[in-house]
């Protein structure tokens, strides 16, 4: 029998928007779309010296119906990473906020499994790929992480892992709508997308790829389809193949291009997908990215 399974990566931006919340608007999204599996990137939880706390994670599974199958992944925390430079640190000690976290999410309607035992519950890990020496507060030395988990789903119980790849300051800029980014700077962040892509095959390879697993890669990676993180590793060394949307919106509305994607392995054992990025006026008001979701149909 066949598995059915609708896939969604999303990059809520923190659930603001032009400096307002737009979290109403991001759990209605992700509502709508009832994903099984969701990766969700940009995601914050806090906690305040009062004792309240903010938990967008905990907040998207609820409206969702994901109920408690969820895992929150930080990237970087005030407690362990405060840098004068990053506003949000700045915000969060003149707020008297204990702690302040920001990171990767997943979500799994139907729980997750052991990675190495599927018939036993378990929970994902958090996976560093880029670990820079010092946090300097900017994006260019913020870790970088993978999401790896296994979905409590039989007879496949497939390998989900969700990712988010690091993009440089000055990368992307554009001026008098003309790009104005220097080619070392996007030269050096296509480097790091390569690498951390190897990172992830090379996670993957003895225990999932080697052995005909089925596995979906999906999340923010920076970067087009024709990049060689995506172009040379995932797809032509990896074997995954990348499930393409059936509309050409862009997945970024401020890059105007699609550098959120889905995967899937091994190509074989897909019967039939359903792609699409999900351009509403509700999702464009909710986040700077847009989402993918998939619906995939696995032998």
């Amino acid at each position: 029998m066949p598995t059915r399974i609708r896939l969604m990566t999303y990059n809520v931006g923190g659930a603001r928007r032009g400096g307002t919340s737009a979290i109403s608007d991001v759990l209605e999204v992700v509502r709508l779309e009832a994903p099984d599996v969701a990766v969700v990137q940009e995601t914050i939880v806090y906690k305040g010296a009062d004792g309240c706390e903010y938990d967008l994670a905990a907040q998207l599974a609820e409206a969702a119906g994901f109920g408690s199958n969820y895992f929150f992944g930080p990237v970087v925390s005030l407690r362990k990473h405060l840098h004068i430079a990053k506003r949000a640190f700045v915000e969060a000690l003149f707020s008297d906020l204990q702690e302040w976290e920001h990171g990767n999410a997943i979500f799994s309607r139907s729980g997750f499994s052991r990675l190495g035992d599927p018939e036993k519950a378990g929970v994902p890990w958090n996976v560093p790929l880029f670990m820079p020496p010092v946090y300097e507060g900017n994006r260019d030395t913020e870790s970088r992480y993978a999401l790896l988990s296994r979905i409590c789903m039989p007879p496949v119980n497939p390998f989900v892992v969700g990712v988010h790849l690091t993009t440089l300051v000055g990368e992307r800029q554009v001026v008098n709508n003309a790009s104005a980014a220097h080619p070392e700077i996007v030269e050096r962040a296509q480097n790091m997308r390569y690498q951390q892509t190897r990172r992830i095959c090379r996670l993957l390879e003895r225990h999932v790829l080697e052995r005909g697993n089925v596995a979906f890669l999906l999340g923010d990676f920076n970067a087009v389809a024709s990049e060689s993180a995506i172009a040379s590793v995932i797809e032509k060394e990896c074997g995954f193949q990348r499930l393409v949307p059936e509309n050409s919106s862009p997945t970024h509305l401020g890059v105007g291009k699609i550098i959120d994607h889905i995967f899937a392995y091994p190509a074989e054992r897909i019967v039939s997908v359903a792609c699409r990025v999900v351009d509403t006026p509700l999702a464009r008001r909710a986040s700077d990215h847009l989402p993918i979701v998939a619906d995939v149909v696995i032998s």
